[in-house]
C-alpha cells in the first residue's frame, strides 16, 4: 500500500509539471467551448416549433398523439404520405403498427421517435396508453433542447473525457527502459510494474476527471448552457470515456518505439477524427454517418458517449444505455490486456 501511495504522489507531480498535459486536458477544451459558444450563440436559443405529423384517420393512437402539445397531427392517407414527406408538409408519418416514416434525419425526427418508443414501452407493460403522460417538456432549460447544435458541445465533452490518453502514454513511457532514461532507472529498481501501472491509472483518472469537472463547470456556470440534466448517468459515461482514454494511451505508448511527441500527435489525431465523426465540428457529418454507415457510429467510442449524453440529458431517454456501456468496457478490457501482454514481452539485454 505504501508503494502504491508513493507511486501515485510521484506520477501526480510529474503530470502537474507536464505543460502539454495541462494545455490539452484543460486549456484546449475551454478554448474550444468558448469558440463554439461564440460561433453558435445566436443559434442555441432557437425555440422548438410544432412538429407536423401525419396519420391515417383510423389510427388508434390519434387521440394520444393529438394530446401532445408539441405535435401538430394531420390526417392523411398512406398513399399521400410519401408525397407529403417529400414536399415537407409533414416531417413524419406514423403508420398503424407504429412504423415511423421520415424523409430526413434531424432533431424533430428524433423527438417523434422518442415519443413512439415511450408508447411502445407503455404498451409492452400492458398499461393503458391513455394513462401515461407523454407531455415531455422539450422546451425546458431556455428552449436549448430545440437545437441540434448542442450535439457539438456533447461531442466536446465526450472527446475531453478520453484525454486520459495522454496519461496512459506517459505511464508506459516511464516503464520502458528503451524509451527514456527514467524508464531505465525504474527498471533497475525493485518497483513492481503492476503497482506502477495501477498508480498511473489512478492518477490519470483523477486528473482527467478533475479537468472534465472544470470544463463542465465552465460550460454550465460561465457559458450558462444547461446541458447536464442527469448527472449520475452522465458521470457514468464520462468515467467510461476516461477508462477508454487511459487504455488507448497505454496501447499507443507500448505498441511502437516512436518518440513521445509522435505518440502525442497520434493520440490527438485519433481523438479528433473520432470526435469529428461524432458531430464535433458539424452535426451533418453525424447524421450522414447514421444514414449511410450506422455501424461506424455504433462502435465509435466518442460517438457512443455523445449519443448517450444527448439522449439522457435532452430527451430524457435512458433506453439502450447498456449496449454503449458494454462496448466502452470492452474497449478498456481489450486495450489494457493487449498493453499488458506487450509490456510483459519486453526484455532488455542491457540497461
Amino acid at each position: 500500500m505504501n508503494d502504491l501511495y508513493r507511486n501515485i504522489i510521484y506520477q501526480a507531480k510529474n503530470n502537474f509539471r507536464d505543460k502539454g498535459f495541462l494545455f490539452w486536458s484543460l486549456a484546449y477544451p475551454i478554448l474550444m467551448a468558448s469558440f463554439f459558444y461564440l460561433a453558435f450563440s445566436g443559434i442555441t436559443n432557437l425555440e422548438l416549433e410544432d412538429i407536423n405529423v401525419g396519420i391515417e384517420s383510423d389510427n388508434r393512437l390519434a387521440p394520444i398523439l393529438e394530446s401532445i402539445d408539441i405535435l401538430n397531427v394531420e390526417e392523411i392517407s398512406s398513399d399521400e404520405a410519401s408525397e407529403s414527406l417529400k414536399n415537407q408538409k409533414i416531417e413524419a408519418f406514423i403508420e398503424d403498427d407504429l412504423t415511423l416514416l421520415v424523409s430526413e434525419s434531424g432533431l424533430n425526427e428524433t423527438v417523434i421517435k422518442s415519443i413512439l418508443e415511450q408508447i411502445v414501452q407503455t404498451n409492452a407493460l400492458n398499461r393503458p396508453l391513455e394513462e401515461f403522460d407523454y407531455e415531455i417538456d422539450y422546451l425546458k432549460g431556455e428552449n436549448q433542447e430545440a437545437n441540434g447544435i448542442l450535439v457539438i458541445f456533447y461531442s466536446l465533452i465526450a472527446m475531453v473525457s478520453t484525454y486520459g490518453v495522454f496519461v496512459g502514454m506517459e505511464i508506459v513511457e516511464y516503464i520502458q527502459a528503451n524509451l527514456s532514461t527514467l524508464g531505465a532507472r525504474i527498471n533497475t529498481t525493485p518497483i513492481k510494474k503492476h503497482i506502477f501501472l495501477i498508480s498511473g491509472v489512478i492518477v490519470g483518472l483523477f486528473l482527467n476527471l478533475t479537468t472534465n469537472a472544470i470544463l463542465l463547470f465552465f460550460i454550465e456556470v460561465i457559458l450558462k448552457l444547461d446541458l447536464i440534466k442527469s448527472m449520475a448517468y452522465s458521470a457514468l459515461f464520462i468515467l467510461l470515456g476516461n477508462l477508454f482514454g487511459v487504455s488507448l494511451g497505454m496501447l499507443i505508448g507500448v505498441s511502437n518505439k516512436k518518440s513521445l511527441n509522435f505518440k502525442t500527435m497520434l493520440a490527438i489525431t485519433s481523438t479528433l477524427v473520432l470526435s469529428a465523426l461524432s458531430g464535433l465540428f458539424t452535426v451533418e457529418i453525424k447524421i450522414l454517418i447514421e444514414e449511410n454507415l450506422p455501424i461506424l457510429g455504433q462502435i465509435n467510442p466518442i460517438a457512443i458517449i455523445t449519443n448517450n449524453l444527448y439522449k439522457i440529458n435532452l430527451l430524457g431517454n435512458t433506453n439502450d444505455m447498456g449496449q454503449g456501456i458494454m462496448i466502452l468496457i470492452s474497449y478498456f478490457i481489450v486495450f489494457s490486456s493487449i498493453s499488458l501482454v506487450l509490456l510483459r514481452r519486453k526484455k532488455y539485454d542491457s540497461i
